[in-house]
């Protein structure tokens, strides 16, 4: 797999592939699948994750600590019938601009990817059997 940083693309891996965009400073991809966040719900809590929201709503956003606002580093939702995945991103690159300080811009880099595939099983695992989504 050939990685170029950009701010919109796509992960193929195999005979998956991915779409993807880093906005608003996160790094979103598009599942080529539904998301039952019943399952998804059960799964975060199993490996002891704190959960922002009900399975019965269309986020669920997750993280190690608990936080009381339910700023959580991973989310997927629903947009427009499709679903993503979301995290912040974790590589940047510097842009130099004449007369201004090197601005950070956020990337699909090495360290996303490697984000992306940790939680690719979890996700699957949460697949929605078609037709019955929640």
């Amino acid at each position: 797999m050939r990685l170029i940083e950009t701010v919109k693309g796509e992960i193929i891996k195999g005979d998956e592939t991915y779409p993807y965009e880093v906005i608003n400073d996160k790094v979103r991809i598009r599942l080529p699948f539904s998301i039952d966040f019943h399952k998804l719900y059960d799964l975060l809590k199993e490996q002891d994750y704190f959960v922002a929201n009900s399975p019965e709503l269309d986020s669920q956003g997750w993280g190690k600590d608990y936080d009381a606002e339910g700023y959580y580093p991973y989310w997927v939702y629903v947009e427009n019938d499709d679903y993503y995945f979301a995290f912040p991103p974790e590589d940047y690159k510097l842009v130099h601009e004449p007369g201004a300080k090197p601005k950070h811009v956020p990337i699909l880099g090495s360290k996303a990817l490697e984000e992306f595939f940790r939680w690719l099983p979890l996700l699957k695992q949460a697949r929605a059997v078609e037709g019955v989504l929640n």
